[in-house]
């Protein structure tokens, strides 16, 4: 087994850049503005994606990578940010169900576009593709994306920033998303890295199979955002987020105990949709709490989160693994997310207990 998982332990420039950059481009962003922030990124993100094909060795293909990275990380959190002071109140989940379905769908849609890219021509035309796929997003943010200070999208107070960072470790619904949005990489880790390997050491399986399996939960993730969004809306998020966390949980510890294709591929689809219900009301949640800290300031610890899961995750899953065994990172992972979960909706139920004594306090 030690030899098994050497891929597990390397970690992506990727996270690492962002998680360590993300809350000064948050800060920043809540300072400066965001469309200035978008439009020079995703240009730089343009240019950046020709540098690919003239990479000669591994030291310059990582470097343009982090760098690619860093460029992804700043528009995912401007574009959250920026979506968060359009959204209306009590509009938040519908909001961030649209922006998710978008992300979410690129993520799925793209392998499949630079395959059919690759297949007909070259992995060259594929960077291209992605350099062209930018100036388009440019363009069409240069002349549609207005200032968000010129929109009147409800009763919000503005984003001031003017608090400190480690202020929002006292704002228990923050902390209570940021717990959620951890368990949920963690399970992204286990979904990307050990399914596959799990699936080639107990089943038979094609490659177009695992493909499948790799990609049906962000697919079943993708298609629910939006309608989950809307109904996080009208119901307590809270328990959205536990009704998916504790599913999702459930099934990842599940899925040692396949034995043919179909069943994990069923179990697969589960946890893509219990995260589908869960992860708009995470994030509505909090674009609700941003206002004190800058939403972007909020987004970022959400995003910081991600990456640190991203990264620990195949860390802690591969060691579990080497000394004990593949159906172990499993059930680890199951009980990691289930007590993940348990903490996010903890700070949530008690701050809805300190409201609620705050507002019969109030009326009486």
């Amino acid at each position: 087994m030690a030899m098994l998982f050497p891929r597990s332990l390397d970690c992506s420039p990727w996270p690492a850049t962002r998680t360590v950059l993300l809350p000064f481009i948050g800060r920043a962003s809540d300072r400066w503005g965001r469309r200035g922030f978008l439009l020079v990124v995703v240009l730089f993100y343009a240019v950046a994606s020709l540098a690919y094909p003239l990479a000669d060795r591994v030291a310059a293909f990582v470097g343009i990578m982090a760098v690619h990275g860093t460029g992804m990380a700043i528009v995912h959190l401007v574009s959250m940010a920026y979506v968060g002071d359009l959204a209306a109140r009590g509009e938040e989940g519908r909001y961030s169900g649209y922006m998710n379905t978008a992300l979410l769908g690129g993520i799925a849609g793209g392998p499949v576009l630079g395959g059919v890219i690759r297949g007909l021509s070259s992995m060259s035309v594929n960077f291209l593709t992605m350099s062209v796929l930018s100036g388009v997003s440019f363009f069409l943010l240069a002349v549609l994306l207005p200032p968000v200070e010129s929109i009147r999208a409800g009763p919000k107070k503005p984003q001031t920033a003017s608090t400190r960072p480690w202020q929002l470790l006292s704002c228990r619904p923050v902390v209570g998303v940021a717990s959620f949005r951890l368990a949920y990489a963690c399970t992204n880790a286990l979904i990307w890295i050990f399914l596959p390997v799990l699936a080639a050491r107990l089943w038979t399986l094609s490659p177009t199979q695992v493909g499948v399996l790799i990609s049906v939960n962000v697919m079943v993730s993708t298609v629910l955002q939006a309608p989950c969004g809307r109904l996080a809306d009208r119901k307590r998020k809270a328990g959205l987020m536990a009704l998916g966390g504790v599913g999702s949980a459930l099934a990842l510890a599940a899925v040692p105990f396949a034995t043919v294709f179909w069943q994990v591929l069923v179990l697969n689809i589960c946890i893509g949709a219990c995260y589908g219900l869960a992860f708009p009301a995470h994030t509505a949640v909090g674009m609700e709490n941003a206002g004190p800290y800058g939403m972007a300031t909020v987004m970022s610890r959400l995003m910081m989160s991600h990456g640190a899961g991203m990264m620990v995750g195949p860390l802690l899953f591969g060691a579990i693994a080497d000394q004990l065994s593949l159906a172990w990172a499993f059930w680890a992972g199951g009980l990691i997310n289930l007590g993940l979960i348990i903490a996010c909706c903890w700070e949530e139920r008690r701050q809805c207990l300190l409201l609620g004594n705050f507002v019969m306090h109030e009326a009486v």
